[in-house]
């Protein structure tokens, strides 16, 4: 397809009279600041209108840490909150009342969703958000991190008829289907690509663009500030072991004793490790971010550190480069296979090793040369992923889909 997809189809519905402002509905359970973002970028630049499905307050096992404010989320058309339960036929009511084209589901694993997808076959196109990365490779058997994993996705695939193919049409992924994001045949699959298509998936019921950044907001606009007064690390997201928040408090307690001059680790968040910032030299805990403070944040840093254990992708990294921050992550997070290149802004280590964690922090703060590199190269990689990319695969695919469903 050439040009804009979005206009393209809307042109040739408007032409067979049946053109009407798109509805989706949104099922998520943690409303965040880039899911919401996604969403006025979709009711102001394409005219979506929305309804929202969530849980209020953040109710249950993630509940302390996900701290967004209500009143920084902005309006849709509809929504329905619910506690620690869903209402499912109070939900189904109200999905009736909005009559969406397309529903698009993040908690595929709750089962009043699935339920509830189940009953809308042939009435919307129904879209699962996945982040998950294909973990079923026989080298997995060698690893105590991975071997659950892979039992779980091979169990998974067995039952993907059961979980995907009869309450789903088609599925979004966080990042792009590939690396590059040309989808030529010299294109790498990304990981969450890998995923859906042993999920089953066909690649023409694979859309791209789920956990995008606030990039309009996030980007400069302008050259990027002066790295040279900003020589900080900066690690944003949950206090959880799963974020690798041991090996990030021990890696720098090693770089700050090897380094002539270590620059300071500015922590952002909240959960249940929170005790182990407090008395270690140099590390300064700024607690919770609100959307609406990240990029304040990270103007005032050089670097994000992303020693997670357990990342599937990781929106923070796209985060950090489209501000123009450099990154340090692990080999676990997907999102760096998109956003940071090995030694042009950023690297990449082996998971869990304090050793390695520390030695690319040290290489970042002594490199002049590299600093001043970074921000260019980043924010021009962070352009892989926009939030276009969501309208230019989502909305054709619900569009041509919706007068099968119909």
């Amino acid at each position: 397809m050439h040009g804009n997809p979005v206009l393209e189809i809307a042109g040739r519905l408007a032409h067979d009279g049946s053109c009407r402002p798109i509805r989706l509905a949104f099922l998520w359970a943690y409303w965040t600041g880039y899911i919401d973002a996604t969403v006025q970028y979709l009711r102001s630049e394409h005219h979506v209108m929305v309804f929202r499905a969530r849980q209020h307050g953040h109710v249950g096992s993630l509940n302390g840490q996900y701290r967004f404010a209500e009143e920084s989320f902005g309006p849709v058309e509809a929504e329905f909150t619910y506690g620690a339960e869903i209402e499912l036929d109070a939900l189904d009511r109200a999905l009736r009342e909005f009559e969406p084209d397309g529903i698009i589901v993040l908690s595929w694993r709750r089962r009043a969703y699935r339920q509830l997808m189940k009953r809308w076959a042939g009435r919307a196109v129904r879209v699962v958000c996945l982040d998950s990365q294909w973990r079923g490779h026989f080298g997995a058997l060698r690893s105590r991190r991975d071997f659950p994993l892979l039992l779980k996705q091979w169990g998974g695939r067995a039952l993907r008829r059961h979980f995907f193919h009869s309450v789903f049409d088609g599925a979004l992924l966080c990042g792009p289907k590939y690396v590059d994001g040309q989808g030529g045949p010299a294109a790498r699959q990304t990981r969450q690509m890998k995923f859906a298509l042993k999920m089953g998936f066909r690649p023409d019921d694979i859309s791209e663009g789920f956990a995008v950044c606030d990039w309009h907001t996030l980007a400069p606009g302008r050259h990027p500030t002066d790295v040279r007064k900003r020589k900080k690390f900066l690690f944003v997201g949950r206090y959880a072991p799963v974020k690798g928040v041991p090996v990030l408090v021990e890696a720098y307690r090693l770089y700050s004793r090897h380094s002539r001059d270590p620059w300071p680790l500015i922590v952002a968040g909240d959960g249940p490790l929170k005790h182990l910032f407090p008395g270690v030299p140099g590390i300064q805990d700024i607690g919770f971010v609100q959307a609406k403070q990240l990029p304040e944040v990270l103007a005032d840093a050089a670097c994000l550190v992303l020693p997670s254990i357990l990342e599937p992708w990781g929106v923070v990294i796209q985060e950090a480069v489209t501000a123009g921050l450099g990154v340090i992550c692990t080999d676990e997070c997907g999102a760096g296979d998109v956003f940071v290149q090995q030694n042009v802004n950023g690297f990449i280590v082996p998971t869990g090793n304090v050793e390695a964690l520390a030695g690319a922090m040290s290489t970042f703060s002594d490199s002049d040369d590299f600093l001043e590199r970074v921000p260019n190269a980043s924010i021009e990689m962070s352009k892989r992923l926009l939030p276009s990319s969501f309208a230019e695969t989502v909305i054709p695919f619900v569009q041509t889909r919706r007068k099968f469903v119909s």
